[in-house]
């Protein structure tokens, strides 16, 4: 490990990667539950669908909104009040009395839990900078990973023994626990380096951010990875349940077997002598696997043969992930709040996308073309982004 991660310990890391597995704990750990809420709540798949489309828009609506912010108050304080939000949101889902009403308060916990995703990353930011920066993300990112395999797992297991509402207790304490976890980090942000311009300034630099070229592409492949992420997420227990005929724990068992897969994808990337070359080959490893995953849902293949293809495309996911992120975080240091937000937001409007057209028609059919799609153009925008990031190299090593 990089000396300079040494130095900060391990309870740092720990919660801010648990910060930034917020994303998959608000979208995974009811997965298994999903199936079970059309019935309490006598709504349709694609009602109860739209739950995780809901939580995916506050989660990148909250990251617009407090990541500038950060730039100009700091991380600590803001923070901690997010993951305040985030348990009283979860409190309130359990009083929802209908789907719609669930759905908005699915809004307002995403937009909650949004505060430890976006910040998290700022604070890694304020703390790092190159290599040492990518290494942080890619152990930010294997903590990640832990959290899509026992979210859903948890989720199955408790699924077994009580109603979607347990889940969602479980949720509530996690918040609670990350805010006291919170508390005791340190401000990494010093007044001296703040923002002292006014908000309409300090959220001006949203649009500024997208003038950085390498940021801005680094963001739009980012996106389309999470296009086909997000398409396999929302498909994924009504394929494992639905079609395959697996329990909610069987299915939470196989999906945290896929998310395990990322976590060593991240752990990867750092084997690579140069980043550029992880995401590179990750993104080409990426376009492969989806066809496989895609020509197996067509043509209905047995789930030991789909299992395989959907682990190759989540460690190409997970490979790619921190070297997207790192180049994108340390393109813009100096707007790292702004940076981190638009860098976060981008994924979830991706989500928010993806969602809803895997329920169109046939979800083996449907699923598989997002997934296509998604990865295709991954690899369109990630080709010329690992070009120019070597040409830059070469004329300074000139």
């Amino acid at each position: 490990m990089n000396s300079a991660i040494k130095k900060v310990g391990v309870f740092v890391p720990v919660t801010l990667g648990m910060l930034t597995a917020f994303g998959p704990f608000v979208t995974d750990f009811y997965l298994p539950s999903v199936p079970e809420m059309t019935d309490y709540f006598h709504a349709s798949p694609s009602a109860v669908a739209a739950s995780l489309t809901a939580g995916m828009i506050g989660l990148a609506a909250g990251q617009i909104l407090i990541g500038p912010l950060s730039d100009k108050c700091g991380r600590k304080f803001l923070l901690v009040l997010s993951m305040l939000l985030f348990a009283v949101s979860s409190f309130l889902c359990l009083l929802a009395p209908d789907i719609n009403t669930f759905n908005l308060l699915r809004i307002l916990q995403g937009m909650a839990g949004a505060g430890g995703v976006v910040l998290s990353k700022s604070m890694a930011t304020d703390m790092f900078t190159g290599k040492p920066l990518s290494d942080f993300m890619a152990l930010l990112g294997a903590i990640n990973g832990i959290a899509p395999i026992f979210a859903p797992v948890l989720g199955g297991g408790l699924s077994m023994f009580f109603s979607w509402k347990g889940v969602f207790c479980v949720l509530l304490a996690i918040g609670v626990i990350l805010m006291c976890c919170s508390m005791r980090l340190k401000e990494t942000l010093p007044r001296e380096k703040r923002n002292d311009g006014s908000l309409l300034v300090v959220y001006s630099k949203l649009f500024r951010v997208f003038c950085n070229k390498r940021f801005t592409m680094s963001t739009l492949s980012m996106m389309m990875t999470f296009i086909t992420f997000f398409a396999y997420i929302s498909a994924s227990p009504f394929i494992f349940q639905k079609i395959y005929g697996l329990t909610p724990f069987e299915f939470s068992l196989c999906f945290g077997l896929n998310a395990f897969t990322i976590g060593i994808g991240t752990l990867l990337s750092t084997r690579f002598h140069h980043s550029n070359t992880a995401l590179k080959w990750g993104s080409i490893d990426f376009m492969v696997s989806a066809l496989l995953v895609a020509a197996c849902q067509v043509f209905s293949a047995p789930l030991a043969v789909l299992m395989p293809c959907y682990i190759y495309l989540l460690m190409s996911f997970g490979l790619m992930q921190p070297v997207s992120m790192s180049i994108a975080m340390d393109s813009e240091r100096s707007n790292a709040g702004a940076a981190s937000a638009i860098y976060g937001a981008a994924s979830f409007v991706a989500g928010s996308i993806a969602s809803p057209l895997v329920t169109m028609g046939n979800i083996m059919t449907s699923s598989a073309v997002v997934i296509v799609i998604g990865a295709l153009l991954c690899l369109a925008i990630t080709l010329p982004l690992c070009s120019e990031i070597k040409r830059e190299a070469m004329n300074k090593a000139r």
